[in-house]
């Protein structure tokens, strides 16, 4: 009998490798097809390179959840297709939500459902773009990691050894350790309550040290590299500029824990405060929040014990903005009325109209429109009473322009939630662009990128497209984290109108200067 020489059918296989049985019609192996049941209940295990997808990884550069959600459901390694009905299921939600979220229509940007989305698929910590306030420590150890600045104790010799233990232990590890094993910063009334201290008085230092007092010859070399070293950290970064600034810090630190307690030894507490404050704005700029925040406390401690208790306020106020940019205005708002009660008798008008403002952010970001706009009145009031020529030279920043940018800005954050509001923020913006000093560069920056926000909330994004467009080439040159973090905001709101070419184009553009 001829043998028969017909070939023998080809065997299908499964996504997992597995040889599929002749009599089972699914495109799953009978394990793969058990294991994937189990996913209607709830998201499923997936391995680490999950999250590499470049669909993921564009959606997290453009820090919009929405797109997230939409890669996540259409990624090639799941086992069986995540519909928009069984992803709504998962996050609780409704599946015309879920659309109106993917699609770009609806931004995701309330802190709690950014973190329950996140939570229920299983986001990765250095995924998050939203939520470092919960990221714990990757790396570092005990030897290495900086001291607990909050806990110690609110006198002068503790201060100056909290700070000379702070900048060296920040100089010796490198800004990618730095990034890499950013811990959590504290919240919350772990971070309001430690500060309340600021309230009372030090402790006598009548018979602080023996060793010789700080003269006026150091203390005006002191001053002058302290002003030196502020200019650069209006012009953010990280690098040598921050690495000088801790270095200065470190020596002042040092010298202040063997000086005895006088006029020259507060002053030179002051300057530390002023570079402590330095730093803690460079780290913020380069999104080292943790950092910033345990310079800004270490300068509230420092300016407490050279008894200048309107620069320690000065810096609640910059911890409160913190608060702001991590989307906690109830903290902010706690600190910032910390400040005020603090300087209620001794604040300056133009100190008073700062807090006010500050006092209006949380309000703002909060969607109390009544509220606001009573902080916003208390402070051009204040403000209108100020005497520049008696004002401290650290406050001389927050002039006309600067107070017309800040009520601008939080007025486009009001119209997040009242877009009635969207014609102030225009107008605000608009006069501090007129007042500004051309030299201002990045502060003109924000002032335009707000504009265009506020533009994107009025619904004219080709207006606001051209507004953005005319600042890349600035933001291109500035080295500035903040500046590509506003800019990234305003792609994120943008992603609604992505449809239209001149927006898609400018999400783009500013994708390349993120990545460059």
């Amino acid at each position: 009998m001829p043998m028969d020489t017909a070939r023998p059918k080809s065997r299908r296989a499964c996504p997992c490798g597995a040889f599929i049985a002749a009599d089972n019609t699914d495109r799953l192996c009978h394990r793969c097809r058990r294991n994937a049941r189990a996913d209607v209940h709830g998201p499923p295990e997936v391995p680490n390179d999950f999250w590499d997808h470049p669909a993921i990884a564009a959606a997290c550069t453009d820090r919009d959840m929405g797109a997230l959600i939409s890669a996540y459901r259409h990624h090639p390694q799941h086992l069986s297709r995540v519909t928009q009905d069984r992803m709504a299921a998962w996050l609780g939600i409704s599946q015309a939500q879920l659309s109106r979220y993917e699609s770009g229509e609806n931004q995701i940007d309330r802190l709690d459902r950014l973190r329950h989305f996140a939570l229920v698929l299983g986001v990765p910590g250095e995924r998050l773009w939203f939520d470092r306030v919960v990221i714990p420590a990757q790396v570092g150890s005990p030897e290495t990691s900086p001291p607990d600045v909050l806990a110690a104790p609110w006198e002068a010799t503790s201060i100056a050894r909290s700070v000379e233990e702070t900048a060296r232990s920040d100089l010796a590890i490198s800004r990618r350790a730095a990034l890499a094993g950013a811990a959590a910063v504290t919240v919350g009334s772990a971070l309001v309550e430690p500060l309340q201290r600021w309230l009372h008085p030090l402790q006598n230092l009548s018979k602080w040290s023996s060793h010789s007092a700080i003269s006026e010859e150091e203390l005006v070399a002191l001053q002058r590299v302290a002003d030196g070293l502020r200019g650069w950290g209006g012009r953010g970064g990280f690098g040598l500029a921050r690495k000088a600034v801790l270095g200065q810090l470190d020596e002042l630190a040092e010298r202040l824990g063997r000086a005895p307690s006088g006029p020259t030894t507060e002053r030179a507490f002051f300057i530390g405060a002023e570079l402590s404050k330095v730093a803690a704005s460079m780290s913020f700029d380069a999104g080292l929040h943790n950092a910033a925040q345990r310079y800004y406390v270490l300068a509230i401690r420092m300016a407490k014990a050279g008894h200048n208790d309107g620069f320690a306020a000065l810096c609640l106020a910059a911890m409160a903005r913190q608060m702001f940019d991590l989307g906690r205005p109830e903290d902010g708002l706690e600190l910032v009325q910390l400040g005020q009660y603090g300087t209620r008798r001794t604040g300056t008008p133009t100190l008073k109209a700062l807090l006010l403002t500050r006092e209006a952010w949380a309000y703002a970001q909060m969607g109390k429109t009544r509220e606001f706009h009573q902080a916003v009145g208390m402070a051009q009031d204040s403000f209108a009473q100020r005497d520049a020529d008696t004002e401290p030279r650290y406050l001389h920043s927050f002039d006309e322009a600067e107070l017309e940018g800040v009520i601008g800005a939080r007025c486009r954050d009001l119209a997040m939630h009242d877009p009635a509001q969207a014609v102030f923020a225009e107008q605000h913006i608009r006069r501090a662009l007129e007042l500004r000093d051309p030299s201002k560069v990045r502060n003109r920056a924000f002032d335009v990128i707000g504009l265009a926000r506020t533009k994107m909330v009025a619904g004219d994004p080709e207006a606001a497209c051209g507004l953005i467009n005319e600042v890349l080439p600035t933001a291109a040159k500035l080295s500035s984290g903040r500046v590509l973090r506003k800019l990234e905001d305003f792609a994120k709101e943008a992603a609604r109108h992505r449809h239209i070419p001149a927006v898609q184009d400018t999400r783009d553009a500013i994708r390349a200067i993120r990545t460059a």
